[in-house]
């Protein structure tokens, strides 16, 4: 914990590698984490399954991508230090817009988290 789900378009690994150590290193500048507790999932859609303003596949007019971010709960200053850094990261290993890269915080309490079958709290 925590860990980030990107859903992105299927990029090159190259960006997505690129994204992987930038948003990691952002999280946890912005946290004090290690990055030995930072994970990363991929979901891809291609625009086939994708709508944007009610347009579909490749009528929308832009392909957003969304970063949910899984950790304990944290304050808002430092959630919006994380977003700006994951934001800056996504931008420049996407070529993404700014306004295109959305970025949800889910807050998990440590007693509703489990590693290995043992609670964290």
């Amino acid at each position: 914990m925590p860990f980030i789900e990107v859903s992105d378009h299927g990029p090159g690994e190259q960006i997505r590698e690129f994204a992987s150590h930038h948003m990691t290193d952002g999280l946890c500048q912005a946290f004090a984490i290690k990055p030995e507790i930072v994970t990363i999932y991929y979901n891809s859609m291609g625009y086939y399954s994708y709508a944007h303003a009610g347009k579909y596949g490749e009528s929308a007019e832009n392909m957003r991508i969304f970063i949910k971010v899984h950790a304990f709960p944290r304050s808002a200053q430092l959630k919006a230090d994380a977003a700006r850094r994951i934001t800056d990261a996504v931008v420049t290993a996407y070529g993404a817009a700014p306004k295109d890269v959305i970025v949800y915080f889910f807050d998990t309490a440590q007693a509703d988290a489990f590693h290995g079958g043992a609670a964290s709290a």
